[in-house]
């Protein structure tokens, strides 16, 4: 059941149910106002929402999180409900954030011939230029680093888990590129980041650093312990930047030690919002050397850990929580606001002095739920159920008009420079967010797109809005996209966002954001199927990687007029999945040869796409399972679990297989 859905069963529960408490008391009694057992607390919340603090104390963190955790503790059964489909799009939600965005230039790594290296070679395909996101695929201009992670089965469990034992990392000469050979490995295996002559492996509860200065002999140079859950990585000069997720203790809430005792994280370097917020979760965010493993800056902030999205800009660090409204207030508020005309007196009285008390939503709740049964009780039975049935509908109605206050996604700011992390200011908007790809900042805006859930009478919708990047107030907004559906893939492409919404057909939304306080849907385009994954391929046109029927499918929509964006060619691959759902870094574009790669269940699909149209070049076989592709020149190297297959990309013929020693 969706939670708007029973936050509305919950309050029938209450104007129903009281037939039952009156079952036990007089019908017509006494309206004099009703004894009160209701305890206060001050938490010295300050008036400005938007505002962060550090804590003071060990003490004080532990206060806020008492109290947080009692918010989140309430919330936990009410989770939204997803559409359900054949394949429920996850890009960038299962990994953080194998070419780079076109639109944020360029495709391939930029090298110097010197007669040695290749002319070209293709980087992992990441969010924004600039900022290196881990893979399992890593290429210099002479060398790829690859790191499939061999799966067991828990007898116990039958859950699919990483084999450590059974796990490493190739590495393999691609010089010259037609004839790649593996020449070295590392006994571990994990997400990959290479910075110069550094590898940094990111392991589930590992995070190591290897000097390859000598590929054939790689030696590990720092290590630490991965004590948190890694939620993200990025790159950028050199310097890591990691955000991590742990559970947090009320007993002991910190010091925060994501890499044991080297990065600890002291109670004065933990931020919070000046309000009360639902908290269980710590996050940090580290900035460290990848080449000699010191740690520069690490901080430490407080939210929830529902469906956490990070997203990194050239300035900043993006992490948004989940956060449902305080529904004791909404009842408070509705019965005031919409019930005032009806209610005698006292009710008023009472339910304004429980407004001003500062407890918790559920106390709040519960006090303006037992004045509304007590002044029901008071009712003659046909008045009682007629007067309950209205109060009812009208609860429906003012959940439809506070649809965009029952779930909101904040987002903490985390200034970035060469050495410091900041937590600058939070922000809010309404829904969740999908998941990386929503975000982006651009021109000093930061634009966020999110599914909005249904209540009462509304049903859902999808939202754009923009902020000011520096303060993460809200300056406008296109509201309303895709009504009974969420989104499934987001893309922004300048002052352009594309995005696609599904429930039982695949609307592609065009919104102009040049004038962020005026975003504008400017067009429409509708067809089966969904994408998940949005690539930009030239100025006119946007790819879209999803699903139709239980199939991959590829669409190539024209946008040369954003008001009557068309289709150009689709395509159905016959095959029920493609590691592209799972992360994009398994996407490669090779402009060159004006072609895309695919990984599916039934090999590797290379599609052309020039002239506007989708046609199958190729597909390549490798040891049943295909993860990953890149491009050395003019030929692509595609990787299974266990086998490299070379393809000449001016024939389309395979010219080498590697065995890559796997189990």
């Amino acid at each position: 059941m969706h939670r708007t859905r029973l936050v509305e069963a919950g309050f029938a529960v209450v104007v129903l149910g009281a037939v039952v408490v009156v079952g036990a008391m007089a019908l017509g009694g006494d309206t004099t106002r009703p004894p009160t057992d209701v305890t206060t607390h001050s938490d010295g919340n300050a008036s400005d929402d938007a505002a962060v603090v550090q804590f003071e104390s060990e003490a004080a963190v532990t206060a806020y999180v008492q109290r947080g955790q009692r918010l989140a503790a309430v919330d936990a059964p009410f989770q939204v409900q997803r559409f359900r489909t054949t394949a429920q799009p996850t890009v960038g939600r299962t990994e953080p954030g194998a070419v780079m965005n076109a639109a944020d230039g360029g495709g391939e790594s930029s090298l110097v011939d010197d007669g040695s290296v290749p002319d070209r070679v293709s980087s992992t395909n990441v969010q924004v230029a600039g900022l290196q996101e881990p893979d399992i695929l890593k290429a210099d201009g002479q060398h790829v680093y690859y790191a499939p992670q061999h799966q067991r089965v828990e007898p116990w469990s039958g859950r699919v888990r990483p084999d450590r034992g059974e796990s490493e990392t190739h590495v393999l000469s691609a010089t010259p590129p037609e004839t790649p050979a593996e020449v070295g490995s590392i006994d571990a295996s994990g997400r990959l980041v290479r910075v110069d002559d550094t590898l940094v492996i990111v392991e589930n509860d590992e995070l190591r650093g290897y000097d390859v200065s000598e590929p054939a002999a790689p030696a590990q140079t720092w290590t630490y312990p991965l004590k948190d859950e890694v939620v993200a990585v990025r790159e950028r000069g050199g310097r890591l930047y990691l955000v991590t997720r742990s559970s947090v203790s009320v007993d002991d809430p910190c010091p925060v030690e994501p890499l044991g005792g080297e990065a600890a994280i002291a109670c004065g370097d933990v931020y919070r919002p000046t309000r009360q917020v639902p908290v269980d979760a710590t996050y940090s965010a580290l900035a460290l050397d990848a080449e000699s493993g010191t740690v520069g800056d690490a901080i430490g902030f407080v939210g929830t850990q529902d469906d956490t999205v990070v997203y990194m800009s050239n300035r900043s660090l993006y992490v948004t929580y989940t956060e449902r409204s305080e529904r004791g207030a909404l009842r408070v508020d509705f019965l005031l606001e919409r019930q005032r005309d009806r209610l005698p007196a006292w009710a008023l009285d009472r339910l304004e002095e429980i407004r001003s008390y500062n407890i918790s939503a559920t106390s709040r709740e519960r006090e303006a739920d037992r004045v509304l049964r007590e002044w029901l009780a008071t009712l003659d039975r046909s008045r009682r159920d007629r007067v309950s049935s209205e109060i009812r509908n009208d609860y429906r109605s003012y959940l439809e008009d506070h649809q965009r206050d029952l779930l909101t996604t904040g987002i903490v700011k985390v200034g970035v420079d060469d050495t410091d992390l900041t937590v600058e200011t939070v922000g809010t908007v309404p829904g969740r967010p999908l998941n990386q790809f929503s975000l982006s900042e651009h021109e000093g805006t930061l634009r966020v797109t999110a599914t909005i859930p249904a209540a009462g009478g509304a049903q859902s919708a999808n939202d754009l809005y923009a902020l000011d990047a520096e303060s993460l107030d809200r300056l406008g907004a296109a509201t309303g996209m895709g009504v009974n559906e969420e989104v499934f893939a987001v893309r922004y492409i300048g002052d352009t966002a594309y995005a696609v919404t599904f429930r039982r057909i695949d609307p592609f939304h065009v919104v102009d954001v040049s004038d962020p306080r005026d975003p504008e849907e400017v067009g429409q385009l509708e067809l089966p199927g969904f994408s998940s994954y949005l690539h930009p391929v030239d100025e006119d046109h946007i790819l879209g990687i999803g699903e139709e029927d239980g199939q991959v499918k590829a669409v190539l929509f024209d946008v040369s007029d954003p008001s009557d964006p068309t289709i150009d060619d689709d395509f159905l691959f016959g095959a029920g999945r493609s590691a592209v759902s799972e992360s994009h870094h398994a996407f490669l574009l090779d402009r060159r040869h004006e072609v895309f790669f695919l990984p599916t269940g039934q090999g590797g699909r290379v599609v052309d796409y020039s002239d506007g149209e989708l046609s199958l070049e190729t597909t390549v076989e490798t040891d049943g399972t295909t993860l990953r592709a890149m491009y050395v020149d003019d030929y692509m190297y595609v990787f299974g679990r266990e086998e490299l297959a070379v393809i000449d990309e001016r024939t389309w013929n395979r010219t080498r297989t590697v065995d890559l020693d796997g189990t």
